[in-house]
């Protein structure tokens, strides 16, 4: 019966509360899921119809990573006596808490455990507040107070074409107190723009009545009031999910983190928003180190670049650290694939709490883009409209304009959507630790993703292109009647072209010099054939 259930189990987020017991968390790390009762055979019990048809439509393959971790090792390790509160099918692993007053090292290692990884210990010590946010009250005008820095974006052009309207975002934060409660909010619940919530730090709980930083967080995209306050994508659905203890800094939220994302995939999302970041904790033995934020090394990196892969745009606010001691981008914001927001003014200055890029060659270029964090328009959990400021805020105002994009263009993978986001921005192709590529101008970006609509698409036999995304190489196979190669821009221009042999049936490699990175229209042209497709230049 497990193999029937566990979709339907998935979706049970309001379960009764249970009392987490006392002790150490860990993250233990499996090693294999042989004997697993899952198959991919059956992906309709892995994941959601929607999550499914995500991926159908670009061509994302169900793979081992999508497959539970098998039951009995759980089983086996409650009888050890953990706890045992998640487990993560995309790394394979499992969150418990061990309850024996007795160290992890004194029991016998089962053979499918790679490693028992201390992620919090207790008792817990209190922190310092984790969220950069002041406040002041606001004036409303035309967009209501909102207007500013969806205007920065030209996101009130997008918005003529779409508001978000079909479009599934998960919020993963802190807690969404009185989100519920405040009037501003009541046309999400009466249009059921609320798709559902879980807490995956104390599961079963509510997270209306936790942390206000999610409320804030929320109301920059979903607040859906014409003439008073108007958030980026008014006319989205939301699954609201809880990953960040506020009380403490430990790395088991890191965890929880991951396992929010995974459920976001689970249910279809095609966005996720995430104001949290992890440099240093309460512990210094748990720090960070900068060596590990190589944009694929540490585990909440490799999860999120996952996220990506699988479809979804990922959007993390790149961090507060600017004027402090660590100074630059957290986790999961310097992983490569996803898009980092830095924070910047109403006049486009970069703030002095953002935090910067490493700046080192070889790295992915961090942050990505750039939108308002200083002065930001928010609804706090009381209803009241004020100013706000934080990475917190610039990175949900990103999420809700990508909102606005991935309904239009649902052929598109996340990779190609991020990239015209990047491509859209007005410092691009430069790059700098401060901007990232700038600002976005997300209705640009519009023009960009829909130029490959436009391409009259005339498909010459058994011609192979690979791979794509593609990073110095490209391989055409069976190129026969194919005289040349050109690489244009969505609006026009010809950035490298070279001639190929007709006679030649084999394998060729291109290999274009001097291409920035960005989405390009690709074009093989013949005397009397002619096959053009979108390709992706890292």
């Amino acid at each position: 019966m497990r193999k029937y259930l566990i979709f339907i189990l998935i979706f049970s987020f309001q379960a009764a509360f249970t009392q987490e017991p006392e002790g150490n968390i860990y993250w233990i790390q499996f090693n294999t899921k042989a004997g697993t009762p899952y198959s991919l055979n059956n992906p309709e019990t892995l994941l959601s119809p929607r999550s499914l048809e995500r991926r159908n439509r670009v061509g994302i393959q169900i793979d081992s990573t999508d497959l539970p971790v098998n039951p009995a090792f759980t089983d086996s390790l409650q009888a050890l006596g953990f706890y045992i509160k998640h487990t993560s099918r995309w790394l394979n692993g499992a969150i418990g808490v061990f309850v024996p007053d007795i160290p992890v090292d004194s029991i016998i290692k089962p053979s499918f455990v790679d490693t028992f990884l201390l992620r919090r210990t207790t008792p817990l010590k209190s922190i310092r507040n984790k969220f950069d946010v002041t406040d002041s009250t606001i004036q409303n005008n035309l967009y209501g107070s909102a207007l500013t820095q969806i205007a920065q974006l030209n996101g009130n052009k997008l918005h003529e074409y779409s508001k978000g309207n079909g479009a599934h975002v998960a919020v993963i934060d802190a807690g969404f107190l009185n989100a519920d409660l405040i009037g501003q909010n009541s046309s999400l619940f009466e249009n059921g723009q609320i798709l559902g919530t879980h807490d995956f730090v104390t599961p079963g709980n509510d997270v209306f009545r936790e942390h206000n930083h999610g409320t804030m967080v929320l109301s920059t995209m979903a607040t859906n009031l014409p003439g008073e306050f108007t958030g980026t994508a008014p006319e989205a659905s939301y699954w609201l999910l809880r990953s960040e203890d506020v009380y403490y800094e430990y790395p088991a939220e890191e965890d929880y983190w991951i396992v929010a994302l995974e459920f976001a995939d689970s249910v279809g999302c095609d966005v996720v928003n995430t104001s949290l970041g992890y440099t240093t904790f309460d512990n210094p033995k748990f720090n960070h180190t900068y060596s590990e934020f190589n944009g694929d090394s540490t585990r909440i990196a490799k999860a999120a670049n996952l996220a990506v892969n699988k479809g979804m745009v990922l959007v993390c606010s790149a961090g507060n650290s600017g004027n402090d001691a660590w100074h630059y981008i957290s986790a999961p914001s310097e992983a490569k694939n996803v898009l980092s927001v830095a924070a910047i003014d109403n006049a486009g200055e970069v703030t002095g709490f953002s935090s910067r890029g490493f700046g080192i060659a070889g790295l992915p270029p961090k942050p990505d883009i750039a939108a308002m964090g200083t002065g930001v328009s928010i609804i706090n959990q009381n209803g009241v409209e004020q100013y706000a400021s934080g990475t917190s805020f610039s990175s949900p105002i990103i999420a809700g304009m990508t909102a606005c994009l991935t309904p239009l263009f649902p052929n598109c993978t996340a990779h190609e959507i991020i990239e015209a986001i990047r491509q859209s921005s007005n410092r691009f192709p430069e790059h700098s630790t401060e901007y990232g590529y700038g600002i976005p101008d997300f209705y640009k970006a519009y023009l960009l993703l829909r130029g490959t609509d436009n391409v009259n698409m005339q498909k010459i036999e058994n011609v192979q292109v690979y791979p794509n995304p593609f990073a110095n190489s490209l391989f055409i196979a069976n190129t026969k009647g194919i005289s040349e190669v050109k690489f244009y821009t969505f609006d026009g221009q010809l950035k490298y072209s070279t001639p190929l042999n007709q006679n030649a049936v084999n394998l060729k490699e291109i290999t274009p010099e001097n291409l920035p990175a960005g989405i390009y229209i690709l074009i093989l042209q013949g005397d009397q054939t002619k096959y053009a497709q979108k390709i992706v230049k890292q």
